[in-house]
């Protein structure tokens, strides 16, 4: 009630925000190294077989992509800098951002090493409305940090990562609640996450071009299209969606993945470099004070055949031997379907807190055997890097000419 008695309209705050660090891997390579600055620079593989995994605006604005295959990035600029990934150095990095993130806003819910969706609303009191929040972020990132970022916001999530995309690179764009309908109506179907160029092809058969057209269609035939998304999609075009944070979205995972220059051929070998991956992926979780219930392994061919098997454990864990265990087993009973390895990747789902998992019960002296035997590879790896300790199992040639091609999320 207002002072006088009457009632006063309560306003709808747009207080989902969506935060994406700007050409991520790239723009941490040009921080540490100046000299980059302004030049076509991307990240990833130099070799025949390797990809972009983030490009400079430079880059892009020469039509390169993350997930182009480098030789297309190389015809398209020819005087392209490729620099190597570091993995460790992003999740750090990554790490420090998020940790901002949480020192602002208790409602964070993480998706990939350099994007989270924010819930606001509760932080109102203290750092004022969410135009307000979101230059605070973006301004204490640039300068703790050195690094751009670009923040969009709406009453849902799903506008909110569409907002954040409008205002890159380094910009904020905040759609007041009433103007949702009106902000979403003349932009492509594409831009809604989700409706991938299948669904763009079909949408553009029955006359639905864009986002403000879906409004018009009835639903049986939205339905015939979209499936069981098409009333989630309606309410996106009609400006009445008002999904926030929680599980909506895919479950988090961690993971890497690669690609080699060479097949390999030798069983043995595929085993060495799988056990490396669930040795990164373990100290990924411990990094992140998690534990995995799930390990899921990736082999693809040079043929383009693809093999993904999972193992559940359990019990969750963050032990790289209990994860290089599966995958090993996930492995021997698929090696004999491959004949030749080009990509694999390990990956870790049904992520939990360390601090709430339930307790192993293994037997004392193994577990704890391997629980201090990572700790101690833990405190090396991160005083002098993740090539300065190893299995002996992995022992091998200096260099894989392996290339990661998907970043630590799994993404």
């Amino acid at each position: 009630m207002g002072a006088d008695g009457g009632s006063q309209e309560q306003v709808e705050i747009p207080g989902i925000l969506h935060l994406d660090m700007d050409a991520f891997f790239a723009s941490v390579e040009i921080r540490d190294d100046p000299s980059l600055r302004g030049l076509p620079v991307v990240v990833g593989g130099a070799g025949a077989r390797g990809v972009v995994a983030a490009a400079s605006y430079p880059a892009r604005t020469r039509g390169i992509r993350s997930a182009m295959p480098m030789a297309t990035a190389r015809r398209l600029a020819p005087d392209l800098l490729i620099v190597p990934p570091r993995g460790d150095h992003y999740r750090m990095i990554s790490a420090q951002v998020m940790a901002i993130l949480n020192s602002v806003v208790a409602d964070v819910e993480q998706l990939s090493i350099d994007e989270a969706f924010l819930d606001v609303r509760g932080a109102r009191r203290l750092f004022g409305e969410p135009e307000q929040i979101a230059a605070l972020l973006r301004r204490r990132i640039r300068d703790e940090l050195g690094l751009p970022s670009s923040v969009g916001g709406s009453v849902s999530r799903a506008v909110a990562k569409i907002a954040s995309a409008h205002a890159k690179p380094d910009g904020q764009l905040i759609v007041p609640a009433a103007d949702t309908a009106e902000f979403l109506a003349p932009l492509p179907v594409s831009a809604v996450s989700g409706i991938g160029p299948k669904a763009v092809a079909a949408l553009e058969k029955i006359g639905v071009h864009r986002i403000g057209e879906i409004r018009d269609i009835p639903p049986n035939a939205l339905a015939r299209v979209l499936g069981p998304r098409a009333p989630e999609i309606r309410r996106l075009a009609e400006g009445c969606d008002r999904t926030g944070l929680g599980r909506q979205v895919r479950e988090r995972s961690l993971g890497t993945e690669r690609t080699w220059d060479e097949d390999l051929t030798d069983g043995d070998e595929v085993r060495r470099r799988i056990t490396m991956m669930a040795d990164d992926v373990a100290r990924q979780l411990r990094q992140e004070g998690t534990v995995a219930r799930t390990v899921v392994l990736k082999l693809r061919s040079p043929d383009g055949t693809t093999i993904t098997r999972s193992s559940t454990l359990d019990q969750p864990t963050a032990s790289g031997e209990r994860l290089r265990e599966h995958v090993v087993a996930l492995w021997e009973r698929e090696r004999h379907r491959l004949r030749r390895i080009r990509l694999a990747g390990v990956r870790v789902t049904h992520l939990e807190s360390s601090g709430t998992a339930p307790v192993q019960h293994e037997l004392a002296s193994r577990s704890t055997l391997w629980r201090d035997l990572e700790t101690a590879m833990d405190q090396a790896t991160s005083r002098f890097g993740a090539a300065s300790l190893s299995r002996g199992s992995t022992l091998g040639p200096a260099s894989d000419g392996a290339q990661r091609t998907e970043d630590p999320d799994g993404r």
